[in-house]
């Protein structure tokens, strides 16, 4: 063999390893590094998370109906009071002068309306005689009237003035707990039927609830009888069973105006087994259960993504001629985009695996999960990470590597399934 025609083979051979070379690297290139996981079957709750503060199911504020000054005070916060015990008293002089003012003035029309009666009695029998005229009569019996209304008066007045009295001293309107006392010894009560001037407020501290601001867009979600699970931010280590049981009709707006404006709707949640550490005003984080599926399959939220509906008929768009594709193509661009899950398959060269976009209807959404209504199988192995790789890369047919989650402890290093 001559010197030439060895150096061509030996030529070809580097340009035929190199080629290899690049083919090997080309195709490591291509494949994809994720993780997987095996589709369930289980228990899918969807939840809406809110926050707010706690505070008694029933309260009530004492205030003053009258004005005066604060003489007595008989409990202090955190008393334990029974319905109907005394609780403060106002000074009652003017109102006791108002008492015995309106006691004489009653005293004086009951004495008038008995003189104009007797009068009334003596005019009538005169005129049965003829010894005086009707007009007289008349006359008399007008006076008689107005002695009458003269009485009803002044004890209308006596029952206001004996009202104002008893107003002085307050008593308590249920049996529970001094939450708060406004009032000290000697301080004014403002007492208006316009407005409070609270001097105490009386709780029952046995029934406590959860009033928190929930969403616009979740609210809908929420039931009466909705239960719930709530977590007060002073006792973090113990988790609290809770019940709807009230919801707005009319929305709280903040920031209105605003393109920060927000909409919520107030929502009560009554706490099962409050204990007796617990006061209110406390912040507390509350998850209400809205809907619960049992026995359902389901998938980690990261798996789901969206593309659009010709990606998952690229193998019939292969088949079709350049003219049908192109104008299917421009159809389908207007199409929206459907929700997805990537299934791992065998390739069919049995060079490892790839993955197949497959179309899926979701149900409910939990916490990590997602219901699978229509598309997946029991057992079926996915595409659960990285979500990079999911929401963006990851395309039909596609060759992938399964790889374990990275581990960010410390000592911890990642490995291949």
């Amino acid at each position: 063999m001559s010197k030439k025609k060895i150096i061509i083979i030996v030529v070809a051979v580097i340009l035929l390893g190199a080629i290899a070379v690049v083919a090997v690297n080309k195709d490591k290139g291509d494949i994809k590094e994720v993780q997987s996981a095996k589709v369930e079957r289980g228990q899918v709750v969807h939840k809406v998370a809110a926050s707010g503060k706690i505070q008694p199911v029933v309260e009530v504020a004492v205030s003053a109906d009258v004005a005066g000054r604060v003489t007595k005070m008989a409990v202090k916060e955190g008393d334990w009071v029974e319905k109907g015990q005394f609780l403060a008293q106002l000074d009652a002089t003017r109102y006791k002068a108002d008492v015995d003012r309106a006691e004489q003035v009653l005293a004086s029309a009951d004495a008038s309306l008995s003189l104009a009666e007797l009068e009334k009695n003596q005019q009538y029998e005169l005129f049965q005689k003829d010894m005086v005229s009707e007009l007289a009569y008349q006359s008399m019996l007008v006076r008689y009237q107005q002695a009458m209304a003269s009485k009803k008066q002044a004890l209308a007045a006596l029952t206001q003035s004996e009202d104002n009295y008893k107003k002085t001293i307050m008593f308590a309107p249920m049996s529970g707990t001094v939450t708060q006392v406004n009032k000290e010894i000697g301080e004014m009560a403002l007492g208006s039927a316009f407005s409070q001037d609270v001097i105490m407020v009386v709780a029952d501290l046995n029934d406590m609830e959860v009033l928190v601001d929930v969403n616009e867009n979740d609210v809908v979600s929420v039931a009466l009888g909705d239960t719930s699970e709530i977590e007060i931010d002073a006792m973090q280590d113990t988790m609290f069973q809770g019940i709807v049981t009230e919801i707005a009709h009319s929305a709280q707006n903040s920031n209105q105006g605003s393109l920060d404006q927000v909409t919520n709707f107030k929502v009560k949640i009554r706490l099962l087994r409050p204990p007796s550490e617990i006061r209110p005003g406390m912040s507390a984080a509350v998850d209400v259960r809205t809907d619960v599926r049992h026995d359902v399959l389901f998938v980690p939220i990261q798996s789901v993504t969206m593309r659009k509906p010709k990606q998952l008929e690229e193998k019939q768009d292969q088949e079709l001629s350049r003219a049908d594709s192109s104008m299917d193509t421009e159809d389908e661009e207007d199409l929206d985009p459907v929700e997805v899950v990537f299934i791992l398959v065998e390739d069919e060269k049995g060079k490892g695996k790839k993955v197949e976009q497959r179309e899926v209807i979701t149900g409910i959404i939990g916490e990590r999960d997602f219901e699978i209504v229509e598309g997946l199988e029991l057992g079926d192995e996915i595409v659960t990470g990285p979500y990079k790789e999911i929401s963006r890369n990851l395309n039909d047919n596609d060759k992938v590597k399964i790889t374990k989650r990275k581990k960010f402890n410390a000592g911890e290093k990642d490995e291949d399934a």
